[in-house]
Formats: C-alpha cells, structure tokens, sequence
C-alpha cells in the first residue's frame, strides 16, 4: 500500500505531461519502442482464476433486449433480477462475442467493445449481495467460460460502500472495471494508459447501456479509494488498477447519491475517510490464476504505470467534481430526423470496427442513417461527478446525402448540427494523419470525434482527470458504435490523428477542448473471413 498524499487529486504535474505526451506529441512515447504481437510477453488474451469457487452463468441468455433507443434514455421499466439477467448483463455487457477465422484475421477473438488489437486489457469484477443460488462476494467474470469465479465470499457492503464513499442500500450489484495494463503496455509501453483508460469508458458506457435494457439504473463512479477497491478483488498492486465502479439499483439514484463531500454512506460517520483505515479491515486474497507465461518488463512501460499511480486517490476528502464550460453556439444548423428503431441486442452482435484495414464501400448514406449513429450518443445518465456526458460529439460528414462538407457540432438534445467550421482544406487527413494507414478515409461515410474540456479536467480533478475524461468520452464512443452496427454500418476507432489539426478542422482551437477519440463510419466491404458468432 503506497503512503497518503493529502494533496494527490490536486497535483496535475503528471497528468499534464501525460497529456502532452500522449496528445500533443504521441510520436515522443512511441518512439521509444514498442513490443511485438506474437512475442514472448504477450499475454494471454483472456483471464482465468483457477483452483478457487466457480459458479455458471445460465447457458442461455436472451436473443433481444428491447429498444436501444428505450435503454438510453433509461426508459425501461424495471424487471425481475436472478441469475438469468445477471447473465444477460455480464454477456452482452462485455462477453466474448466472436472468433474471425480466415486468412486475414489477424485479430480472432472479439468482445462487445471494441479494443485496441483486441487486447482486452479491462477485467471485469462483481460485488453481489447474493442473487439466488449465487453466495455473496465478489467475482470475476469468466468471459471465455461465461462463469464467474469467487474472489472473496461474504458481503462487505460496508468497506464497498466506504471506498465509494456512498450508499449501497437496495443496491442489486456493483460492478468493478480494473485494467490488467501490461496486456496492452507489452505492445504499446509508454502509450498504453491512453488505450486502457479509454476502453475502460467504452466497456463503462456499454455496461450501463445493457443495464438499462435490464431495468436497471447505473451510476458511473471515477472517485473511489483505489487501494481498497482493489484489494478487495484481489487485484495485483502496481499492475492491475481499478479504473470505475457502477453500482446498479433497479430503482432511480437519489440527487442526495452525486458527488458530495460528505460521507454519504453512513449518516453520521466521519466525512474523511481514508484507504488506511479501510486496508486494514479486508485480510489479503491469494486469486488461483497461475503466473502468467510472459517476461513482464514494467520499466519498459514506465510512464503509464507513472500516470496510473499519480492518479490514485487515499482519502475521500480528495474526491471532486467537474464544471465544464458551454460549447459555444455554432452557425448554420441542420435539423436531424427522428431516428428509427432497433434491438440493443441486434445492435450489439452488429457492432463492427470493419477489420484489421478498414475500406469503406464508397457509397452515401442518407441523413436518416447519421441521424440514427448520433441520435442519443450525449443521453444524459448519473454519474459521482453529476449529469454526464462530460463530452460533446462533432462530426464532418464526407458522403451523407443532403449535407455538405464542413465541421457540425452534435447539440445535446441529438437532433440538431450547428456548424462550427467550413469544408476542410485538400483531402481529408491529409497532413494529420499520424502512423501507417488503418483506414481508408477518402471512401468513408463521415468522421466523428469526441471532444472533452481538457483544461477543466486538469484543473478540477488534478492527475486523476486524465482517465476521468478518457472514460466519460469512451462512454459516448461506444454509443456511437453501437448506433452504427444498429443500421449497417462499421465504426472504426483509430487514434492516429493530429490534436491541433482535428483542433483547427473542428473550429475548437483556444477552446481548451481536446478531440479524445477519433471515429470512421462507413459500410464494410465483402471479406472472406468467416465471422462465427459466440452466443451462450
């Protein structure tokens, strides 16, 4: 356990470097080396705890799970929760969902959420009360088995509730993000918080999604006493992080349940607790995973492990909240149509990032089909900080019918596009590009960015908002994704783009906002990889 720092979440040294780093200049982490897919330190691409308490999920989930649209805006009513929709949650929320074989998958293995090379460096976890025939404890979630394996029996509501520094009353289950970081760093290093934080979001905002679906509600936690959370899923200190916590009522989250500085917990009890006081209280757990197979060099990823300490918080006095600015109004406006229908659950299994080089089919898409990939990417859900999203969607699209060429701002409401810039100068990327090409952007449909306020989250939130709003914005992203696979289309997330040039395309430059995920929409072409679907 690492010694208190009382002014830890004020601190933005490291953050703001990291920012720098990873943003402003990405070719400094990258060229100091990168690892090799398919070399000795590879990890394995999924967990398995062994030797220790297992218990099967039903071995059927459902085929559909009513309208995506229905579980955004959290309009489902709630509904039974056994073990059936427990399984249902953890499959569809981050489940293994297919295996690409052919001569060009070069990445088989697939979830729900998109990863970067298919890594999946995010580890799900559970705290349940009991469910059924299901003991409480905490679990991880077996996605290979689609099983979950005892981490530690009992309830410990009260440690839980404590290092969330809320109430769990009538709570149904909390679920626990954590990155394994060398999953990712073996490939990446110095780069790969970047990519973990920001799948850690999409893997969050899917979550949350499916809950909905369930008649559930989510709140989204990024304050949270880190050490405790993770010892008590028995995570790997210095390598595994706890990255976000979601606990799940199957009714609304009081105002009195947001951030606040007091201790909310417990009426009464001190308002400042700390990760000491808390570590004490829950013995060690010695997980059944056996060591995995690979050379584990930490030092040559050294600064993702350097932001993911710095952003660590010991006390709940140190948990804090975001303001962020307005986006400013833009010109002309498009008006959006309503958008169709679609099962979460179709949509889900249609999710695509268009395969390892990603060639969009040069054909346009109708302002309905875009319609319907923004529609309710900026729905508003709970989280500690407030009302997110703590992001804002802007998009150029490239071949959609009836709209030209220029930079539009998403508004909140998802049916309206203010334009913010004109028509890009020269072919679009050209000169921003950074890294050999994944896609083929001068047959894509549109481009898509999420944009958060970069300057509040450093000032506001100190270290920890780099992976704050890497999170929040991979909420949406997801959104994004799944909107896409509900009408056909791929959604290819690709990191290698220019900040200041995305910046000046955009309209946003002096705005302290940062584009954090770059998205390319647009119809696959024919493959002759078979693509065989995983449904338990």
């Amino acid at each position: 356990m690492t010694k208190e720092n009382p002014v830890l979440n004020r601190d933005a040294s490291v953050g703001a470097q990291y920012w720098r780093d990873t943003f402003d200049d990405p070719t400094t982490l990258l060229g100091k080396g990168v690892g090799a897919e398919g070399s000795a330190d590879e990890p394995p691409k999924f967990t398995v705890y062994r030797d220790v308490p297992r218990h099967s999920l039903p071995q059927r989930v459902p085929l559909r799970l009513g309208d995506l649209r229905a579980a955004l805006a959290g309009r489902t009513p709630p509904a039974a929760w056994d073990q059936a929709a427990l399984g249902a949650l953890l499959y569809y929320g981050y489940g293994f969902s297919r295996v690409d074989v052919g001569a060009v998958s070069g990445w088989p293995y697939h979830r729900m959420v998109p990863s970067a090379r298919c890594f999946y460096p995010t580890e799900l976890y559970l705290w349940t009360p009991g469910t059924g025939d299901l003991p409480a404890g905490v679990y991880h979630y077996d996605q290979l088995h689609h099983c979950l394996a005892m981490m530690r029996p009992g309830d410990h509501r009260e440690v839980l509730a404590a290092a969330l520094g809320t109430g769990l009353d009538g709570a149904r289950a909390v679920l626990l993000l954590t990155s394994d970081l060398w999953k990712t760093a073996f490939r990446y290093r110095h780069y790969a918080y970047r990519l973990c934080t920001q799948e850690a979001g999409m893997v969050a905002g899917n979550l949350l999604m499916v809950a909905s679906a369930l008649g559930l509600r989510g709140r989204l936690h990024h304050n949270f006493l880190d050490e405790v959370l993770g010892r008590l899923i028995g995570a790997r200190p210095g390598e595994e992080t706890v990255l976000a916590a979601i606990p799940l009522r199957a009714d609304a989250f009081s105002k009195r349940d947001a951030f606040s500085k007091r201790d909310a917990f417990s009426e009464g009890q001190a308002a400042d607790r700390s990760s000491e006081g808390l570590f004490s209280r829950l013995d060690p757990v010695r997980p059944g995973r056996p060591e995995l197979p690979v050379a584990k060099d930490l030092a040559a990823a050294s600064t993702t492990y350097t932001i993911a300490a710095a952003s660590v918080l010991t006390r709940t006095a140190d948990f804090a909240g975001l303001s962020v600015r307005q986006a400013p109004p833009g010109d002309e406006i498009v008006e959006l149509p309503e958008p169709g229908g679609a099962d979460l659950a179709d949509a889900l299994r249609a999710r695509h990032s268009g395969g390892t080089i990603f060639k969009p089919v040069r054909a346009p898409i109708d302002t309905a089909t875009l319609a319907a990939v923004l529609g309710d990417a900026l729905a508003p859900y709970r989280t500690d900080l407030g009302e997110g999203p703590y992001a804002e969607v802007y998009v150029v699209p490239l071949n959609v019918t009836g709209i030209p060429v220029a930079a539009y701002r998403l508004d909140r409401g998802g049916r309206r596009l203010h334009r913010t810039s004109g028509a890009p100068d020269g072919p679009i990327n050209a000169g921003m590009r950074l890294g050999p090409p994944a896609v083929d952007f001068g047959t894509a449909n549109a481009l898509v960015w999420v944009v958060a306020d970069r300057e509040a989250a450093q000032t506001d939130l100190g270290d920890r908002g780099y992976r704050i709003l890497q999170q929040e914005a991979g909420v949406v992203a997801q959104r994004i994704c799944v909107q896409a696979g509900a009408v056909g289309l791929a959604a290819r997330v690709i990191n290698g783009y220019s900040t200041s040039g995305v910046q000046d395309m955009l309209g946003v430059t002096g705005q302290g906002s940062t584009p954090i995920f770059q998205i390319v929409l647009g119809r696959r072409s024919e493959s002759p990889q078979y693509e065989l679907p995983i449904v338990f």
